[in-house]
């Protein structure tokens, strides 16, 4: 009677083991979400993509307050006929600005789309992130010419490398805010994938050809809503819903608007886990894929317009 018993514990411990790590993976990797709408509207050129990352990169270095006035005002031409907003601030002993454009209707309460302009050192930062940049120009054209239901406000931050500068200065005053999603690095697709931890090779596919979707646990309906919308437009994606502890889950703009208490993620091709160019002279415009890029710009405005 005993032994049965025990022979009893031990198959209820495996199968408590066994519903805990499946529940594990659905909260971690969200495998089942499916495939949101497509985007109606203009499609995302991949032509455009590379023009604006090569233009942007084509300034020069983006780290000091010389480059990235340069930048910013080179944003500004971008957005010709568009309503630009700035928000201007001092940090580094100089003054830098964030760029703002809102789309669709007149109100407080919105989503935030923001990608970092800025550059670390001398480097190209063509991934990091001229990719971000470019991709949110083209959304702006995109949505403008089919405005979303609700409020976008598209996000061009300066001094990300810095500290994170630009989106503090933004999410500073946070009201109204529903969500933000950062767009970190959306170009490089040729690389083997690496992680952090060893068992989350057992979760993800080993090459890196699909872009990524970052949030914590408390983000899962977030992360689940941009994963279904990249899904829908064609974009490989995967997705990750984790602590904060875990290196690189917020390693961009998202993370000041989760110091606020927004819901926020980050869209990435991962960044060093992936990139051999991360952060070097070697990060370059002819190293990104602009159809892929495309496919995600596609999904993003989806995701906009169907909040």
């Amino acid at each position: 009677m005993a032994m049965s018993w025990e022979r009893a514990r031990v198959k209820i411990a495996l199968v408590l083991v066994l519903l805990a790590t499946v529940v594990a993976v659905v909260l971690i990797v969200q495998p089942f979400a499916g495939s949101g709408a497509a985007w109606k509207g203009a499609r995302a050129d991949p032509s455009r993509l590379e023009r604006l990352v090569r233009g942007l990169v084509g300034l020069g270095p983006r780290d000091g307050e010389p480059g990235q006035a340069r930048a910013a005002d080179w944003i500004r031409a971008q957005l010709a006929g568009l309503p630009v907003q700035e928000q201007r601030y001092s940090a580094r002993g100089g003054t830098y600005r964030n760029l703002f454009v809102r789309l669709g209707p007149s109100d407080e309460r919105r989503v935030v789309i923001g990608a970092h302009y800025d550059a670390r050192g001398p480097h190209p930062g063509a991934d990091d992130n001229a990719s971000g940049t470019a991709a949110l120009i083209e959304l702006a054209r995109m949505l403008a010419s089919r405005p979303p239901s609700v409020a976008v406000e598209l996000a061009f931050y300066s001094n990300e490398e810095s500290g994170l500068l630009g989106s503090a200065a933004h999410a500073a005053d946070a009201r109204g805010a529903l969500a933000m999603i950062s767009l970190e690095m959306l170009g490089c697709f040729d690389q083997p994938q690496r992680f952090p931890f060893a068992p989350l090779k057992l979760l993800y596919p080993a090459h890196g050809d699909y872009i990524v979707v970052v949030g914590r646990f408390q983000d899962f309906a977030l992360v689940r809503s941009i994963k279904r919308a990249l899904r829908g437009n064609g974009a490989a994606v995967e997705s990750i819903d984790a602590p904060e502890a875990v290196p690189g889950v917020g390693n961009s703009d998202h993370r000041s608007f989760w110091q606020k208490g927004v819901r926020a993620a980050m869209v990435t091709d991962t960044a060093w886990y992936r990139n051999p160019r991360y952060h070097t002279a070697r990060d370059t415009p002819e190293t990104l894929d602009y159809a892929r890029m495309a496919r995600i710009v596609d999904g993003i405005a989806a995701w906009a317009s169907t909040f």
